[in-house]
């Protein structure tokens, strides 16, 4: 079809005014206003060729649109449509699955399920009057206690996210769930939905173990797409880490609504089933001792931040985990409030951080044991080897300049050791030596000694089974001119051999390569679930202990290392410990740390010497020598264990 002449000429196509054409003789009487009038009015108007074009073109785009709208509504979109037909006309409600319970290792509950009640806002069934709208809105403000424009508010930012709904207020008190039923059984858009809330038995005691549940958010929907907007989710501790065996399978309740909104006909059509259970390695009352005997110290010494880890160094469970200072998690349980959060999370001493092992520390002298097991591999000394000490420092000349002396002091002068008397007395000049070298003594230097940090898992993850755990550093020479712009000096390496300087190291760490020494090499993976059971008890899954390493210190040597250790309890800096009833051996460490008043005081040891049962790390921040504040809280705590 042609919508133009050909040649394109326009001239011919013209639009005519309707009148009538023969004029009556009386009309030339008119005056020259009307005369001109009617000239003018005999004019042929022309069409503009463009105007005809763009309404042509317009036509055609608008048949485009109106033809390609109809497709997509019809065909792409039929399924989508389909599918909100039927969602309003039944509604998915879940029956939520009994949780996992979790245990200590002699089957002491830790945690239980309570049948709770929470209020829940469906967008599709809200009044579209927006006077209807308030009405609701105001009801449910008077019974729940929430202010009639935080509701609005809530509404607003879950509308924008594209959700058919949301948990408005969880954990409802029985008062308000009767309100509710009584007075806004039949106010739409709000549904109360039956939950289950967590009850941590001890919560202080336990809150950086096990951890806590919380609503889902956005990214726990995306990451998550088949749980239900009312369900809770692991959020931290265990309860975030075995997330999937704890939940277990919620059950469907299918209910028919009808154009009125009422509910006609209910159908289960999916069954719940109940979340696996956790066995934990740890002992509780050990537990609870531990974090009381370290809750104490730190009052003594005024001090606000600590971490302790206990573990079996035979297989590398985990009897007992401490970090201070704590929270209670039946706060997050219950739905905790702006208030609560905001007091835990800007408190500047970090409750929410499990410091055994997401806090990162110089270990100081702790480390000892590990660089002298190093330097008798290396063939470095022997257990014979003699260094001296008597000026309580080691001097250095600087060999370009010889009116240049640095000088690495020592807390006392020691004078003639050995490697057993050097790790008793905690003697730095000692290691000074074997690690950065000096005079005859070649030493380990920073490769060396890296290699062997290496080899008790510093500067790793260790893969406990616990969300956060940090890795530590251990600093070199590419670390430092990449992160400072600065050269390795033979310095650097002196600090690090007595624990200073850059290195850093979790409590978990520390209690982990300690357990290497005290059962004789090997280095285990630390863990806190012992098995996994049904709700019967029946076992689903065993853990296995995983050898990280082993055979990288030879039996020889990790004796040598054992005996001096046990030399510091019976004539070294942590004597105090040696009237216990169980034979101990241990490792005192201060670390100074920039910008804190006082040293980190730290305490690393094992019991009984012969058979090792329990390895045990005690830190305490900020509060002073290690034989006087952390070897205490291990006195009591050992005590207490090898005599309960």
């Amino acid at each position: 079809m042609e919508f133009f002449p050909k040649g394109g000429k326009l001239n011919n196509y013209r639009i005519k005014r309707t009148f009538k054409e023969s004029i009556e003789p009386e009309e030339i009487l008119l005056d020259a206003k009307k005369s001109d009038r009617l000239e003018g009015s005999k004019l042929e108007l022309p069409i503009n060729p463009g105007v005809f074009r763009i309404f042509v073109v317009l036509s055609m785009l608008l048949i485009i649109v109106l033809v390609g709208r109809s497709f997509y509504l019809q065909v792409i979109k039929e399924g989508q449509y389909a599918k909100l037909s039927d969602q309003n006309k039944t509604r998915v409600y879940p029956i939520f699955s009994q949780r996992g319970i979790i245990y200590d290792q002699f089957s002491t509950q830790l945690v239980y399920n309570v049948p709770s009640f929470d209020l829940e806002v469906i967008f599709n069934d809200l009044p579209k009057k927006e006077e209807e709208r308030q009405l609701v809105i105001e009801k449910i403000s008077s019974i729940i206690g929430l202010a009639p424009q935080e509701i609005e508010d809530e509404i607003y930012q879950y509308l924008k996210k594209n959700q058919a709904g949301f948990v408005l207020s969880d954990n409802l008190s029985q008062e308000n769930v009767l309100r509710l039923e009584a007075e806004a059984a039949d106010i739409p858009g709000f549904v109360i939905v039956k939950n289950i809330v967590r009850q941590y038995v001890d919560g202080f005691y336990f809150s950086h173990l096990l951890g806590y549940l919380g609503r889902l958010n956005s990214q726990d929907l995306q990451n998550n797409p088949d749980y239900f907007l009312t369900e809770k989710i692991g959020k931290q501790g265990l309860e975030l880490f075995y997330e999937e065996e704890l939940r277990g399978q919620p059950g469907k309740k299918e209910i028919e609504i009808d154009a009125l909104g009422s509910e006609k006909k209910e159908t289960i059509s999916q069954q719940p089933a109940a979340g696996h259970g956790l066995i934990l390695t740890v002992d509780k009352n050990l537990q609870i001792k531990l974090f009381d005997e370290l809750s104490q110290r730190l009052a003594a010494v005024k001090a606000k931040r600590a971490a302790a880890v206990a573990l079996n160094p035979q297989n590398g469970a985990v009897l007992a985990m401490v970090s201070l200072p704590s929270f209670d998690n039946n706060l997050f349980a219950k739905g905790i409030s702006p208030e609560d959060f905001n007091n835990l999370s800007d408190n500047p001493y970090h409750p929410l951080l499990n410091h055994a092992i997401a806090g990162e520390y110089s270990p100081g002298s702790t480390i000892k044991p590990m660089i002298g097991a190093a330097a008798l591999e290396e063939g470095i000394i022997l257990p014979q080897t003699k260094i001296s000490d008597f000026a309580g420092e080691l001097i250095v000349v600087n060999q370009y300049d010889p009116s240049i002396i640095y000088r690495f002091g020592d807390w006392k002068a020691h004078g003639v050791v050995d490697i057993y008397s050097a790790i008793a007395e905690s003697c730095d000049v000692y290691f000074y030596t074997i690690g950065g070298g000096y005079g005859n003594i070649k030493g380990l230097g920073i490769d060396g000694i890296k290699k062997y940090l290496d080899f008790f898992n510093f500067g790793k993850i260790l893969g406990i089974d616990l969300p956060g755990e940090k890795k530590g550093l251990i600093p070199d020479a590419v670390w430092k001119e990449q992160y400072k712009k600065e050269v390795w000096y033979t310095g650097d390496t002196y600090h690090l051999s007595i624990g200073q300087g850059d290195l850093l190291a979790t409590p978990l760490q520390l209690a982990t390569a300690i357990s290497a020494i005290a059962n004789g090499g090997k280095l285990y993976a630390p863990y806190l679930v012992d098995k996994i059971v049904d709700s019967d008890k029946n076992i689903i899954k065993q853990t296995q202990s995983l050898v990280l390493k082993e055979n990288f210190i030879s039996s020889k040597n990790l004796e040598v290392i054992r005996k001096a250790m046990r030399q510091t309890i019976t004539a070294g800096s942590a004597v105090a410990l040696n009237d216990l009833n169980v034979a101990v051996a241990g490792k005192t460490g201060t670390a100074q740390v920039a910008g804190q008043k006082n040293s980190n005081a730290l305490f690393v040891s094992f019991a009984p010497y012969e058979n090792p049962q329990i390895a045990l790390v005690i830190l305490v921040e900020d509060a002073g020598e290690g034989s006087q504040v952390a070897a205490p809280v291990a006195k009591e705590v050992l005590d207490w264990y090898f005599n309960k």
